[in-house]
């Protein structure tokens, strides 16, 4: 009787392990990392918001904001669709408060191919042209035409963000989680698939002494919601930083980056020394 007994208790174990084992493996959320692999599908992305300001002492001297679209693919991000401008500082205009709203600028990206509008360069262009190709850095569409953003990192490859969350400390918060941890540069430059350049000091990861510090907010879903960092541009004891907050929504909408008419964009090597010609003399 006690081996028929025994013998129940080891099969009802079993049986418990058996159903409980996979469906609590499945009821936890899926790390970042993962969460953020299973969003590369074609023609599905993410909308980004981003203030970012670069601060000299106790005051910020430049300061941007950014919107976007990031297309993904199989790859991760192949394609993005982004504005900028510039945000004045506060009593730059009458009565203490800006003139007037800047102007804003356009930066597309599909694959290798970068275009910005005309307005973003400094010289004159042919009439019908509304964008250049870029071939060559260009100012800070060089920066923002690989995510849509002037983030030190990319949370869009994987091994930048696996490496950002092993050197986190990760708490729960409402919502979600939140990671907070310091890079060196340095560090960055190894973790990186390709050459890491900070986008602010325009330095590579070899000659760059800063480092970037993070918090960085996930959902239920282990999807990315906001990222902040705070961007040292050189030695511990200077007083030159960038800040940078990002927030991303809508993961896994439709999104479909194409380039511009190819009668209204010219190669930006073509403009070197272009110069128009005069009107006829009425």
């Amino acid at each position: 009787m006690r081996r028929w007994a025994a013998l129940a208790v080891a099969v009802l174990i079993t049986s418990a392990s058996v159903a409980v084992g996979p469906a609590a493996a499945q009821g936890g959320p899926p790390g970042p990392v993962d969460a953020l692999k299973r969003q590369f599908r074609k023609e599905h992305g993410v909308r980004t918001s981003e203030t970012a300001r670069v601060y000299f002492g106790a005051k910020s001297r430049n300061a941007f904001r950014i919107n976007g679209r990031v297309q993904f693919g199989p790859s991760g991000a192949v394609a993005v669709d982004l504005t900028w401008r510039d945000v004045p500082e506060p009593g730059t205009g009458t009565g203490g408060t800006p003139s007037e709203k800047p102007p804003s600028y356009r930066v597309i990206r599909v694959g290798k191919d970068v275009y910005y509008d005309v307005a973003q360069y400094p010289g004159p262009v042919p009439d019908g042209k509304k964008w250049i190709r870029r071939n060559h850095a260009a100012g800070m569409t060089r920066y923002l035409a690989p995510a849509a953003s002037l983030q030190p990192v990319n949370v869009y490859d994987p091994s930048i963000l696996r490496a950002v969350l092993k050197r986190s400390r990760s708490t729960p918060v409402s919502g979600g989680r939140l990671y907070q941890g310091t890079m060196s540069h340095k560090e960055m430059g190894r973790v990186s698939k390709g050459h890491y350049v900070d986008p602010f000091s325009g330095l590579s990861a070899k000659k760059s002494k800063g480092k970037i510090s993070w918090r960085l907010w996930t959902g239920h879903d282990g999807l990315v919601t906001r990222l902040v960092t705070t961007d040292t541009l050189g030695e511990a004891k200077t007083s030159v930083f960038a800040r940078t907050d990002t927030r991303y929504t809508d993961w896994g909408c439709r999104v479909v980056v194409t380039a511009p008419p190819a009668d209204e964009v010219i190669e930006q090597d073509d403009l070197t020394g272009y110069v128009p010609k005069p009107e006829p003399a009425r």
